[in-house]
């Protein structure tokens, strides 16, 4: 695992045992030995600094190895091609290369300046620094993989915006050979890198990552109780990422801001039992479907009787609950023309409202109906079948290249059988989760 994976890991140990959690990824561990969590921004932002943090600590060596040789600090072609390779891997990224070459020469320069710095307080005390190790064979190529570290890092954080509740950037104040206003510039800079498309699966396996956008609010697919992250489509992130020899980043998104986080780039793709709609096709790529499910209605036990059908529940009078942003309101919003439509933001907290009598009716998806069942057993089914079918896909960018890489691996575990049997196990486990 390269340095880039371990600080991951590190960074996913911190924040288990920040959150009290006891179950932590150990540095080396693959994704099936730790606990999937949102990596908050506050380490993605940490992840940068100490990328840089580490390209600095390596030039006192370099600087030495110089010096013992007469070489001078300044190599303009090794220079240029550093950032030509930067600008290179950027675009295949998707990332804008003007604003990663300006992040990166202002490191060029910081580093430059503090190897002037240590070979002009050599040369004043006469004294010879011990002798690093080779230039060309050790530390070029430890360079070069802390630069791909770097890249890994920025493309993690670029088009977001520096986290505000904690500030990594507070290891670098002072460090030797950073002036004041060369901070200010690196901070400028950092602010600066932003997306302007999805990156290829060749660029993504040179980072190592795949992000992974999920709501972590749609249990038995994607939720987010204590703390880690458990569902039918985590189980799914976490394979897809092992087949593509990546490893996972899961990204926060919600069912509002889903196709807008899609556009903006913050995810690679989105795994939280999506339906594959038509007007999300209109701007969006889907895999094969591993589920085929439809809109059906769930109240309270003893109302069932009541609303056998669309026609009796969309009745003046009947409070029909809705979580907003995705196709259960674009159901309601299109089906029900009488009844009193209640949005309820929150889709965690969406059933007790329902289970207490606050409302009387809920549209959702059939495997939702029956999770909800099997939790509180005073909610159940009231329609005999469903009112619409579509299926549940990983949602891509349009641009992606890998759509087939992702269909190769999903279809054979859909034709299998193996998907229905994950999601029986995790309508079990999300069963006998604490009520919500």
């Amino acid at each position: 695992m390269n340095l880039f994976l371990r600080l991951l890991s590190g960074l996913l140990v911190w924040a288990s045992a920040e959150a009290g959690l006891g179950a932590a990824a150990a540095p080396g561990a693959s994704p099936r030995e730790s606990a999937p969590v949102f990596l908050t921004a506050a380490e993605r932002e940490a992840s940068l600094v100490a990328a840089l943090v580490a390209r600095s600590e390596l030039m006192p060596q370099v600087a030495a190895w110089k010096y013992r040789r007469g070489q001078p600090v300044l190599d303009p072609v090794r220079e240029a091609e550093v950032l030509r390779g930067w600008r290179v891997e950027a675009e295949v990224l998707g990332l804008a290369p003007g604003p990663m070459e300006d992040f990166l020469r202002l490191q060029i320069a910081w580093a430059r300046r503090r190897q002037e710095t240590l070979v002009a307080g050599w040369r004043a005390s006469d004294v010879l620094p011990p002798d690093p190790p080779d230039l060309a064979t050790v530390l070029r190529p430890r360079l070069d993989a802390v630069g791909r570290e770097l890249l890994a890092a920025a493309f993690l954080v670029a088009g977001e915006d520096p986290p505000v509740s904690s500030d990594p950037w507070s290891r670098l104040e002072g460090l030797t050979g950073l002036e004041p206003a060369e901070f200010l510039e690196l901070r400028t800079a950092r602010a600066g890198l932003r997306r302007t498309g999805p990156a290829t699966l060749a660029a993504l396996r040179r980072v190592g990552v795949l992000r992974v956008g999920t709501t972590g609010d749609y249990a038995p697919f994607s939720s987010d109780a204590g703390g880690v992250l458990r569902g039918l489509d985590i189980d799914l992130a976490l394979d897809l990422a092992g087949a593509l020899g990546l490893r996972p980043v899961f990204v926060p998104t919600s069912w509002p801001g889903l196709m807008a986080d899609l556009r903006a780039h913050r995810f690679d793709l989105a795994l939280s039992g999506i339906t594959a709609t038509e007007e999300r096709a209109r701007e969006a790529a889907f895999s094969v479907a591993y589920l085929e499910d439809g809109k059906t209605a769930i109240a309270r036990r003893e109302d069932a009787p009541r609303f056998t059908s669309l026609a009796a529940i969309d009745q003046p009078g009947v409070r029909v609950i809705v979580n907003p942003g995705g196709t259960n309101e674009r159901f309601v919003r299109e089906r029900v023309r009488r009844a009193e439509i209640l949005l309820h933001a929150d889709n965690r907290t969406i059933f007790s409202v329902l289970a207490e009598g606050r409302a009387d009716v809920m549209f959702t998806d059939g495997i939702e109906v029956r999770l909800q069942a099997r939790r509180d057993p005073r909610l159940g089914g009231t329609l005999a079948e469903p009112l619409t079918r579509a299926g549940k896909a990983v949602l891509l960018p349009r641009e992606a290249d890998w759509r087939a890489a992702v269909d190769a691996w999903l279809g054979p575990l859909v034709t299998s059988g193996a998907v229905a049997e994950r999601l029986e196990r995790a309508l079990a486990e999300a069963a006998g989760e604490k009520r919500l």
